[in-house]
């Protein structure tokens, strides 16, 4: 095990990750970045992984915070992270089956959801790496479609929002999922790697409502130049 501790860009918060675990990476950066909040607000984040969402959004907006996360090596990291940054007033971590959600918070109360769902479904067994950390937080072996469109369902309120990156190749799957839970997509921003890619993951937002028209599609977010370094683009999006 190798335990390191590392800035997040563009927030005043660091995290504790480890080598051998799944780490966050800049799909997580660059979703903390789109989600915005009110300091009265309620949050929760589901698959928190090591933290990095929740604890960027509790500090920058002072809300009140839940996380959740099935992986005990993971939850300990997060709460590891919770206590250096003097966050444990503002955020709970709770080390369950995000299915186990309602006997911790209550039916309607919660104004924002984020999550960085797994990417890949249970079939994608040709993806499945040696580390169980990683299979469980890239694949849907214990959370899908259905449970994040259920569980956001049950907790937000009305016109709540949930704030969701993921992959582009299962888009529309994931829209109709969404929408049988009263979850429309309301906006969407493509992220591509460079100018000449294909987009490989989409910033996405959604409101509980039975109001399905609406949609706002933002400018393409480009990541980096012909030469590896960051975009004058991204380097807004982050520290703007």
């Amino acid at each position: 095990m190798t335990k390191t501790l590392e800035q997040v860009p563009g927030f005043s918060v660091s995290i504790f990750q480890d080598t051998q675990l799944f780490r966050s990476s800049i799909d997580s950066v660059l979703l903390a970045h789109w989600v915005h909040l009110k300091t009265q607000q309620q949050l929760v984040d589901l698959c928190s992984g090591s933290g990095i969402i929740g604890l960027c959004l509790a500090q920058k907006f002072q809300v009140t915070t839940h996380l959740f996360e099935i992986q005990e090596s993971l939850a300990k990291l997060a709460q590891e992270s919770i206590n250096y940054n003097h966050l444990d007033a503002k955020v709970q971590l709770i080390n369950t089956n995000i299915n186990k959600v309602l006997d911790y918070l209550t039916h309607d109360s919660v104004d924002v959801i984020t999550c960085n769902p797994p990417y890949f479904s249970a079939r994608a067994h040709f993806k499945l790496s040696k580390s169980t950390s990683q299979n469980i937080a890239r694949h849907e072996l214990y959370f899908d479609q259905e449970l994040l469109g259920q569980t956001a369902n049950s907790l937000l309120k009305d016109n709540g929002s949930l704030y969701l990156v993921y992959r582009p190749d299962r888009l529309l799957e994931l829209s109709q999922v969404l929408q049988k839970y009263h979850l429309p997509i309301k906006e969407l921003l493509f992220i591509h790697p460079h100018q000449q890619d294909l987009a490989n993951l989409v910033l996405i937002k959604c409101r509980k409502s039975m109001r399905t028209n609406g949609l706002k599609v933002w400018p393409d977010l480009i990541l980096y130049n012909e030469d590896a370094t960051y975009t004058n683009q991204l380097r807004e999006f982050v520290h703007g």
